[in-house]
């Protein structure tokens, strides 16, 4: 019987440059099919989170003047870097910052808190793709909440979250609405507050 010699095969274990090609190609395939979704979840993230952190703020500012039994004003800020916080008197766009701070006089035209251990919260601008507009004839730049929570029924107002492009707001967009007792609720951007 004769003998046989049993020998490995002399080829390694790696890729072929075809096979890697087609690899590469399928993943780049893959990424741009996935792109425009990511971009939409940033984007929706970032509406959202304005949303939020808006409504927080108010909620705060409310919660502040009950348990304090004091007022608190929340108010747009006009603050640049290194100057105290202060309420601004222009614009309706509340991205570029917002504070709150007590109001213990109760003046509803206080701008500027009185030290700056009565400042509550600041809110910096976040100079971002997205506005916080106050909607109406007067857009608000101040609300004040009395130690019942209520900010009065003059201050009744809504709050646009909106993005630069129409397409991302008309998907994404929604409406912060702030009723005469202080009371948020967020709604669909498509919506009116006084529609609910």
């Amino acid at each position: 019987m004769p003998l046989r010699i049993l020998t490995r095969s002399s080829r390694n274990g790696g890729f072929t440059l075809v096979e890697l090609m087609v690899t590469l190609a399928m993943a780049a395939i893959l990424a741009m099919l996935a792109a425009p979704a990511i971009g939409d979840f940033i984007v929706k993230g970032k509406m959202t989170n304005t949303a939020n952190e808006f409504s927080g703020s108010v909620l705060r500012a409310r919660n502040e003047a009950v348990s304090r039994n004091i007022c608190v004003t929340l108010c747009m800020s006009s603050s640049a870097a290194g100057n105290a916080p202060a309420c601004t008197t222009s614009g309706s766009d509340w991205q570029v910052g917002w504070i709150g701070f007590l109001n213990t006089t109760c003046d509803s035209n206080l701008s500027t808190p009185a030290s700056s251990t009565d400042i509550i919260f600041a809110r910096v601008t976040s100079g971002s793709d997205i506005t916080l507009v106050a909607k109406g004839s007067t857009p608000v730049k101040k609300m004040m909440f009395d130690s019942r929570g209520a900010q009065g029924l003059a201050n009744a107002s809504q709050f646009d979250v909106l993005h630069q492009s129409t397409d991302y707001t008309t998907k994404y967009g929604t409406n912060i609405c702030i009723d005469a007792l202080g009371r948020f609720r967020v709604i669909p951007g498509d919506r009116d507050c006084n529609q609910f």
